[in-house]
């Protein structure tokens, strides 16, 4: 016999995690108990908030699940920032939520919340474990939810009476994703229009994807002569460098790309779902109906014909899709059309230029465009780089190339705050590649109590605060909207340097675009001789709000 809480524990090392992150609460004090006496580590954070934002961005770098535990009531709302991105990201997570006893339901007892009214909305599942002997089964549906079509948030309530019931049950083995391949006529359909289509294009998104299946992809636009572009924050999941990647979809974008989708005759969604930011608006074209010929490969068939009505919907995973692709097209030797191939490297020649065009520099303080120029030109490419939300992001979208899987982690839904945690999990992750958390002054501010977290579990990531004193994409839209009237958008920051030493790491301040390069370097060392986080405080001046724009250009 055994208490529930030390089954959960049992399941969850039976399904391969290496580490769960949480706030403690008492309402499962039984699976705290449980964690000690095993090799899971457990990442104790700050706030729920940063918790679950570290549980989605190991579910990113993964495929699997990440894993979150935090207790009942605030605990839970409070995680709600996680949840949020995982469902608008697509990525698999579960998080576990302490909940009250059995016998205080209903009685608005003390943290008592319905969690399947407050995550409804978000989770792709919300269940409570009633008996202890059932848990084998909730995890297991758990885990096949999270993963399975358009993988999301799971989560599952635990009473803490329930967890302190003895059980004989066993824990469920592990879990594999179910994947689904293309039928044999959609791909013959698929291959036998896209061998003919003039200037065809795939855009690349969604969260179900591998580096064998961009390996495969490669081939695929090396034998098609295929522009493939990436969808909003998804430039990691193909070769910036190869020959046939044309940029990516998301803010601030390229307009000659624009013009080439309006070219295209032969339109791919990928694993996407060509959401708000990469349609630009759902600007791209008309919604349902459109004069698009448009190709919707995505692992949840609910998703296809959601938003565009498509010429052709191929519900199957996307990495099933690129192999079986990459292994037809090979089969019949397939060769591109030097229309398609001289189009395909003209849009990579104009991606290169959109990143290396001359820009307009502020007049004081450091001018990102350069530094992060230099910084591109002399970083590993396993450099893993993350990103919350700001204009200070646009800057890292189109300036940094990526040519290596997952080393991008940014999320779709718009969230600051998400840089730091996600930067922790990552170098947890991945403890001897480079990890990048960049960050405006307003967004870091949201989980800067993360970087004692960085600094407890050595996690010696390097956090760029990119100081403009302002919510700067709010200040545009009063710019834009209400010229002149900049109410509650400035910042009184603190000394960020000091900040990151009183926690516990080390900080630095940059003022001007000289120095950039050579205090990086600093703090690279630093770190890694110390193996504790460092935070470079970079002073940017107000002026510019985009690459090359000031406020008054608007």
């Amino acid at each position: 016999m055994k208490e529930a809480g030390s089954l959960l524990v049992e399941i969850l090392e039976n399904q391969k995690v290496e580490r769960v992150f949480c706030v403690p609460g008492e309402s499962y004090l039984s699976v705290m108990n449980g964690l000690q006496d095993t090799s899971i580590e457990t990442v104790l954070c700050k706030h729920e908030g940063a918790a679950s934002i570290m549980a989605e961005a190991d579910g990113k770098l993964t495929g699997r699940p990440g894993i979150a535990f935090v207790t009942r009531g605030p605990g839970a709302t409070n995680a709600a920032a996680g949840i949020h991105i995982a469902q608008q990201d697509s990525t698999p997570m579960i998080l576990f939520v302490g909940q009250i006893g059995k016998e205080m339901y209903g009685r608005d007892a003390f943290q008592e919340v319905d969690y399947q009214q407050f995550f409804g909305g978000m989770a792709k599942l919300v269940v409570e474990v009633q008996q202890a002997d059932r848990l084998p089964e909730i995890v297991s549906r758990a885990y096949h939810t999270a993963m399975s079509g358009r993988p999301g948030p799971v989560i599952i309530a635990l009473p803490e009476n329930m967890l302190t019931e003895s059980t004989n049950n066993k824990p469920v083995g592990y879990i594999n994703r179910t994947s689904s391949a293309p039928s044999t006529n959609d791909l013959a359909q698929f291959i036998e229009e896209i061998k003919s289509a003039k200037n065809p294009i795939l855009i690349l998104g969604g969260s179900v994807w591998s580096n064998d299946a961009a390996k495969d992809l490669e081939s695929i636009s090396e034998m098609l002569g295929l522009t493939i572009l990436t969808s909003h924050r998804r430039q990691s999941f193909y070769n910036n460098l190869h020959e046939n990647y044309g940029g990516d979809l998301g803010l601030g974008v390229n307009p000659k790309l624009i013009e080439r989708i309006n070219k295209s005759d032969y339109l791919v969604l990928l694993g996407g779902r060509l959401s708000e930011n990469p349609s630009q608006g759902f600007s791209l074209f008309g919604i349902p109906e459109h004069n698009k010929r448009v190709v919707h490969i995505h692992p949840g068939p609910e998703e296809i014909g959601r938003i565009y009505k498509p010429h052709l919907g191929i519900p199957c995973s996307p990495i099933s899709f690129a192999n079986a692709l990459n292994n037809a097209l090979k089969g019949l030797n397939t060769k591109p059309s030097s229309e398609n191939q001289i189009n395909t490297n003209q849009a990579h020649e104009e991606y290169l230029e959109w990143g290396n065009m001359p820009l307009e520099a502020p007049n004081s303080g450091v001018d990102l465009t350069s530094a992060f120029r230099s910084l591109r030109e002399n970083l590993e490419p396993n450099t893993i780089i993350t990103n919350g939300a700001g204009n200070y992001a646009v800057w890292g979208h189109r300036l940094f190339r990526f040519s290596q899987f997952r080393t991008q982690l940014a999320p779709i839904s718009g969230s600051m705050g998400y840089g730091l945690p996600a930067a922790i999990a990552a170098k947890l992750r991945h403890p001897n590649q480079t990890v990048i958390a960049l960050a405006g002054d307003g967004c870091f501010q949201m989980t800067e109590n993360e970087f004692a977290t960085a600094v407890q579990y050595n996690a010696a990531v390097i956090v760029f605060v990119i100081d403009n004193e302002m919510y700067g994409t709010i200040r545009m839209h009063q710019h834009k909207n209400y010229k002149g009237k900049y109410k509650h958008t400035g910042l009184i920051n603190p000394d960020f340097n000091k900040l990151a030493v009183a926690m516990g790491g080390q900080g630095y301040t940059v003022n001007n675009t000289e120095d950039f390069m050579n205090i990086f370097n600093d703090a690279k060392d630093w770190t890694s001789k110390n193996n504790l986080p460092a935070l470079l405080h970079i002073k940017t001046g107000s002026e510019m709000v985009l690459p090359g724009k000031r406020f008054n250009s608007l």
